[in-house]
């Protein structure tokens, strides 16, 4: 009772030894516990890499079988990240994963070639990486054709080498973006306008055309892409390749060269992309508008492989290794991938990497996952194995996830027990 008021310092120092002491260790225990508490916090943080690794280039996670260090990655999914720049950036290694852009420049006539330079390989830039769904996400090149006057004509066409990635039928999409452009994306790297070889070929095209007359602008819709001004064509299941080049069909404009000199093409991510008619105007509008590139996506996969058959001892290279995870056979057939049991999410390609989902944490902190994982307002949300429960409140009865929760006694019951 005697130290239950404010305690002057020359009261303080009154004070019996002992006490002082006492309440010394007092503030070196909280403190410990502060620490313990805030190492616990960092421990439960679910690790996306093997131990020892680094997770992170500048803000993107970069998570096993994806690494920056020896004994970090898997062979193909070397990463390189450059620290010279701020945020720091991600690159895929250059280990058969690159692009390239080929310069044209052509004078009175389509197949007249005056000169074709090629640029250097460039590594690919990644914009995120997401185990789950097995994709990386990169910067490509915007490939332009320019005339500059009536009889020159420029472009700069794009090649990708993906070593061990393919590039994604279901996420990207082949668009073009001209008065008058029939854009051409192809499995043969050389164009075949260029005297490529043909063979084993597979070519996807579009065309935009608005006859290269300035009356037919009023066709070109903002956030249309169904051929004026800009046209967009859906990849076929057929088409993975490891490596494909972007050209032009057509795309002189000879007639309007002073307004709109360029059309371009891209290979980019779905719904990513939105056409305006402003970007039919302009030298060089889309690559000066996006200086870094545009996103699209590729498919990763285990390769030099398959899912073991039930009961087949898995080989020592098995790239499944956390507990509640399974294998599945990558689409094209050339490997596989690893993915986490259902309740379960994280990273099934290092050991424990496979974590029960906290559903209540989830709603918690994403409010439009509550339709996923339903609790109503009378309801108290309890995480569970493989799952998550939702009992009523205390007092009620009924079911929280489907929102029938009531008062167990009504209200003329409690009257007349009151």
């Amino acid at each position: 009772e005697t130290y239950t008021s404010m305690t002057t310092p020359s009261q303080f120092h009154s004070q019996p030894l002992p006490v002082i002491l006492l309440l010394f260790l007092f503030l070196s225990a909280a403190t410990h516990l502060l620490l313990e508490a805030a190492a616990a916090e960092q421990d439960q943080q679910q690790r996306i890499t093997r131990v020892g690794c680094a997770d992170k280039c500048g803000n993107i996670s970069i998570p096993y079988p994806f690494g920056m260090e020896p004994g970090c990655f898997r062979e193909g999914f070397q990463v390189t990240c450059n620290d010279s720049s701020n945020p720091h950036r991600a690159y895929l290694a250059n280990n058969g994963v690159y692009q390239r852009i080929v310069e044209y420049y052509d004078r009175e006539g389509w197949y007249h070639q005056d000169w074709h330079k090629e640029g250097n390989n460039t590594p690919l830039e990644l914009i995120d990486i997401s185990v789950a769904k097995a994709e990386a996400r990169a910067y490509g090149a915007v490939s332009s054709v320019c005339n500059p006057n009536e009889s020159d004509y420029y472009s700069k066409c794009q090649q990708v080498w993906l070593g061990p990635f393919l590039l994604s039928v279901t996420r990207n999409v082949l668009m073009g973006v001209g008065w008058r452009i029939e854009p051409m994306v192809t499995s043969n790297l050389w164009s075949p306008l260029r005297g490529g070889d043909s063979s084993n070929e597979f070519t996807l095209t579009c065309i935009s055309d608005l006859m290269g007359l300035p009356q037919f602008l009023k066709f070109a819709a903002n956030g249309s892409c169904t051929g004026r001004g800009c046209c967009e064509a859906e990849l076929p299941e057929a088409f993975p390749v490891p490596e494909f080049g972007l050209w032009f069909r057509s795309g002189r404009n000879n007639t309007m060269f002073e307004t709109t000199p360029c059309s371009y093409a891209m290979v980019v991510e779905k719904s990513w992309y939105n056409f305006t008619t402003p970007d039919l105007y302009g030298y060089a509008v889309l690559p000066k508008r996006f200086p870094r590139g545009i996103p699209f996506v590729l498919d990763f996969f285990i390769t030099n492989g398959s899912c073991p058959l039930k009961g087949q001892q898995p080989p020592p290279d098995y790239a499944c290794v956390s507990g509640n995870s399974y294998c599945e056979n990558a689409t094209s057939g050339k490997g596989y991938v690893c993915k986490c049991l259902k309740f379960y999410d994280g990273n099934p390609y290092i050991p424990d990497g496979c974590q029960d989902i906290d559903e209540c944490k989830l709603r918690e902190l994403n409010p439009e996952l509550r339709d996923s994982y339903p609790c109503s307002s009378d309801g108290i949300c309890k995480n569970t194995l493989e799952g998550y429960d939702c009992p009523c409140k205390p007092g009620m009865k009924g079911d929280g996830m489907k929102g029938t929760c009531m008062d167990k006694f009504p209200l003329p019951a409690k009257v007349i027990v009151g």
